[in-house]
Parts: C-alpha cells; structure tokens; sequence
C-alpha cells in the first residue's frame, strides 16, 4: 500500500522545481526528487542515532554484567568463611 501512495504521488509530482538554500540554487529536477533525498537522508539519520544509542547501551550492559559478576564472587566468598565464636 506503501509503495502505490509513493508510486502514484512520485509519478503525478514531475513538474520541475528549483531548490533555494543559503543563496544556492539547485538546477531544475522532479518534485518527488527532493521529497525522496529528505526521505533517505532521515532513514540514515535514524539508523546513526540507533547505532550510537545501542553501542552505548551495550557498553553500560558489559559493566553491569562484570559488576555483577565480581559481586557475585563477594557473596560467595562471604558465604564459605567458616563461622568463629569468641568464647
């Protein structure tokens, strides 16, 4: 359903435009064209963001693994001390 509203919306979008930003103007192309470069440029922002997020999260979860780990070890460390009595 998608890719027929892209379809339809890119074929009934062909008259020439001319993009102006910051004193640069682009030469004549398709409406659907820009519509299409702003589309893919905002794909690959989003999978940089998500990229960066998750290589830091799984950062975060590596140290909370080995704190847990050495944490662990403590508890069982504490647990094999025999018991004494000062009697």
């Amino acid at each position: 359903l998608l890719l027929i509203f892209g379809v339809s919306s890119a074929t009934s979008n062909i008259h020439p435009v001319h993009i102006a930003i910051l004193n640069i103007v682009t030469q004549p192309m398709p409406l659907y064209l820009p519509i299409l470069i702003a589309f893919f440029m905002g794909v690959v922002g989003g999978m940089l963001s998500l990229f960066f997020s998750r290589r830091k999260d799984k950062y975060a979860i590596a140290q909370l693994k080995k704190d847990n780990l050495l944490l662990q070890q403590e508890v069982e460390n504490l647990r094999n001390i025999p018991l004494q009595d000062d009697v």
